[in-house]
């Protein structure tokens, strides 16, 4: 036990997949890791040890306890204290922004906004990126931070004030799960009126709401492995250059909160819901209007009612809309992905990308 490294886990709150990463980095490198000391002062500055993984924010005291003990190697797992210079792992916010942006889009929203409770240079980079990609499709969003972001009056009326159906971002889960209980509370429906789509994929978050919360997930495991390798290397005595280094989002863990199409016709949301739920399958009208116990004729007069367009257009549509997302942030190859999104093979999915998106799935991987 007296050989062990001693790592403190700085924190200023319970995050649970952060501590159970930490927790399997600590058994990987033989540490003895202190997680018990998240906020009282006098037990962090009495704490002596071999290095430091923290997630510093605007809390002074966190901060203060780093630059206090320069000579403890420290990894800090977040963007919020970039005026602070250490090494550290943090989440590609743009990427984030990016993919809530397509998730939105790929159930045909046409009306956007912004939520968070508190506002913070992670958050804003998000919301960057998430307007900057709605652009590109000639759509705006609407935010609903700022002064009385936490008020129940001023929300509910914000939220009276939306157009509906809304597809909603949140800076986290825990915005995500607050905004969708008012939501709720105030009469509207989710998914139905507003979408609703969080932050981090904390179970303990997610999953236990009215409504559960879908999320991206930002790989909080990979960071924590990552910012724990980078700490093992500081601990050795090795070089380690203060920079960040990015970790790619795993991609939207879609759950109730936002698994609906954007139609009245509750017909046409069933089979697109079968469509989303199938898409490596060989599928296609006969097996959608068998799975709704209608007919074809009538499937294909309701789907062109509805959308405008035909079912196999939307289906080719979801297909490479998800085969662009497994590109970006998977190293799948082009076989494979052809395979996950239902194209018969590589060169199918390759010209009908290239029809689609004006460039090839490989220039298309290089180029975002």
């Amino acid at each position: 036990m007296l050989n062990k490294r001693r790592v403190l886990l700085l924190l200023n709150a319970y995050d649970q997949p952060t501590h159970q990463a930490a927790v399997e980095a600590a058994r990987k490198f033989n540490w003895h890791l202190d997680a018990n000391l998240l906020t009282p002062t006098g037990m962090i500055n009495r704490w002596r040890g071999d290095g430091i993984l923290s997630s510093l924010t605007d809390n002074p005291r966190t901060a203060g306890f780093v630059l206090q003990h320069p000579e403890i190697p420290c990894v800090d797992l977040s963007s919020w204290r970039n005026d602070i210079q250490r090494p550290r792992v943090a989440a590609d916010n743009t990427a984030i922004g990016r993919i809530a942006a397509r998730h939105f889009l790929s159930y045909d929203h046409r009306h956007f906004a912004w939520y968070a409770s508190t506002p913070t240079p992670f958050g804003e980079a998000r919301l960057t990126a998430f307007s900057a990609e709605l652009q590109k499709s000639g759509k705006t969003v609407i935010r609903l931070d700022g002064t009385g972001s936490l008020n129940y009056s001023t929300m509910a009326g914000r939220l009276q004030n939306l157009p509906r159906p809304c597809a909603i971002f949140t800076a986290n889960d825990a915005d995500a799960a607050w905004i969708s209980a008012l939501c709720l509370e105030a009469g509207f429906q989710v998914p139905l009126d507003f979408s609703i789509l969080g932050v981090d994929n904390n179970p303990l978050v997610c999953e236990v709401q009215a409504v559960p919360i879908s999320s991206i997930d930002r790989d909080t495991a990979g960071m924590v492995q990552q910012g724990a390798a980078l700490l093992q290397a500081a601990m050795d005595g090795r070089p380690i250059v203060p920079e960040t280094v990015f970790i790619q989002p795993k991609g939207v863990i879609t759950r109730a909160s936002s698994d609906a199409f954007v139609m009245a016709d509750e017909l046409i949301r069933r089979a697109i819901l079968y469509l989303q739920q199938n898409l490596p399958a060989k599928i296609g009208t006969p097996e959608v209007a068998a799975e709704l116990g209608i007919s074809r004729s009538l499937l294909n007069r309701r789907f062109r009612e509805s959308t405008q367009t035909t079912l196999h257009q939307t289906l080719m549509k979801m297909r490479l809309n998800k085969a662009a997302e497994l590109l970006l942030y998977t190293n799948w190859t082009i076989e494979r992905i052809a395979a996950e999104t239902g194209f018969t093979h590589a060169s199918h999915l390759s010209n009908s990308f290239r029809k689609h998106f004006g460039q090839s799935p490989q220039t298309y991987r290089k180029s975002r």
